[in-house]
């Protein structure tokens, strides 16, 4: 559960970030467009106050190490259930459970699937027109088998598309599960393929698995700075974490530093736990900030920065890349952020400055920030440019919010065995708009 917002004042770094990027040649011309680049980020700590909006995370600071410049917490929480044979109780944890028995069937042990339910594993979910059942693993249980079909009676396993089940071919074969009152049992060999270990000794089952979590402690910033600097900490054996923030077009991306995320305290013993503390440093547009603080394999962190900007006309015209600034130049507007009231129009004028271009067409693709992140808000504009390269347009935008302007390229070479030719986002334009007569 998030915790209720409060203010409190941390410290934000400034350095000089170094971008990194991958370039392949092609003649005189350096093709900067055939993949994608995951960066990993990190600051380096400098003392600039700035005041910010957070979560208060005083009953995890009771059983944490927590410092006021965390904004997550990520955890390995070790489970375990216990059971002896045909008896009608389980005990997770240390609570004991009302449930379906363990049993014996042609010498091999079988559990109730609803045991990984009572469990908090994950939600077990019938399929009728299949005759087919499976586990939807919880997120703090991450598996390859996630949407793995079981059939009572059969020894295939099976994976669902369209509605249909398809036998897993590589899979090998497993004892068939069985129902019985009602319930379907699987045989406990099956689970180490959903990341749980299993012991039985001297009449006793016991299942282990570790919980992966991440709590927000301060999932909403509010800053006038231009970069902000935060930390997580992190326990041993979750795994590593980085640093996202939305791409303003839908989807996030790692940011772009010179190096990976800066472990501030590398060793915090908590009994039998351990923990690093991970710092991170990222520029801001104006405007809502999604960041993700992200794990591959296991539960990630979403938190927005809220940028204040009192002077529009001191925030330059943000591109993707440094080098996208030799492809297109713009004559209005000549800054990278306008407050406007609805209904009122923004031209949008400049020229191409690229050679290696495909097509005479750009596009204006506007994205509203909504749900956490920016989405897609109405068709995009299409300017056709002139024989000079020259282009003007406009954007309307009817209701109030913050917004994106997304400068999306003529077609160039973006790579690919199919479209090597396409559209991409050059640059981009943070909106403000303000209800009318405001």
């Amino acid at each position: 559960m998030l915790s209720a917002l409060s203010y409190f004042s941390c410290t934000t770094t400034f350095f000089n970030i170094a971008r990194l990027y991958k370039k392949m040649e092609s003649g005189d011309r350096v093709v900067r467009r055939m993949i994608t680049i995951l960066w990993l980020c990190a600051g380096l700590l400098a003392s600039v106050a700035f005041p910010l909006q957070a979560g208060s995370a005083q009953a995890a600071k009771s059983e944490l190490p927590i410092m006021e410049s965390d904004a997550a917490v990520f955890q390995v929480n070790p489970h375990k259930i216990s059971a002896k044979l045909n008896k009608s109780t389980i005990t997770l944890d240390s609570e004991s459970l009302k449930a379906s028995p363990l049993l014996r069937k042609n010498g091999n042990l079988y559990l109730p699937i609803k045991w990984l339910e009572l469990a908090h594993v994950g939600k077990i979910m019938k399929s009728t027109k299949t005759n087919s059942y499976w586990v939807d693993f919880s997120p703090g249980h991450p598996t390859t088998f996630s949407n793995l079909h079981f059939r009572a009676n059969s020894s295939k396993l099976y994976i669902e598309g369209n509605g249909k089940l398809t036998v897993l071919e590589d899979a090998q074969k497993i004892l068939p599960p069985f129902m019985k009152n009602n319930t379907l049992y699987i045989p406990v060999s099956m689970l180490p393929k959903m990341n749980i270990n299993y012991k039985w000794s001297r009449g006793t089952l016991q299942l282990t698995w570790n919980e992966m979590s991440a709590k927000v402690l301060h999932p909403v910033y509010t800053t006038e700075a231009g970069r902000i600097t935060f930390s997580s900490l992190v326990q041993k054996g979750y795994g590593d974490v980085y640093l996202m923030h939305s791409m303003g077009f839908g989807g996030m991306t790692a940011v772009s530093v010179l190096k990976g995320p800066e472990t501030i305290d590398k060793s915090i013993k908590m009994g039998n736990r351990e923990f690093s503390r991970v710092e991170f440093t990222v520029d801001l547009r104006p405007g809502p900030n999604p960041l993700q603080v992200h794990s591959n394999d296991n539960p990630s962190a979403d938190i927005v920065v809220h940028r204040i900007v009192k002077d529009p006309s001191l925030i330059p015209i943000r591109y993707v890349y440094d080098e996208y600034k030799k492809d297109i130049v713009f004559n209005k507007p000549t800054q990278g952020f306008v407050r406007v009231q609805a209904g009122e129009a923004i031209e949008i004028s400049g020229s191409v400055i690229t050679e290696y271009i495909q097509s005479q067409v750009l596009g204006f693709q506007l994205t509203k920030f909504q749900h956490g992140d920016y989405q897609t808000s109405g068709e995009k504009t299409v300017v056709q440019m002139n024989e000079n390269k020259e282009f003007n347009g406009s954007v309307t935008i009817n209701e109030p919010g913050n917004y994106l302007i997304n400068i999306l390229s003529p077609d160039v070479f973006v790579g690919g065995m199919t479209s090597p030719y396409g559209s991409m986002k050059w640059a981009e334009i943070a909106v403000e708009v303000l209800p009318k007569d405001k």
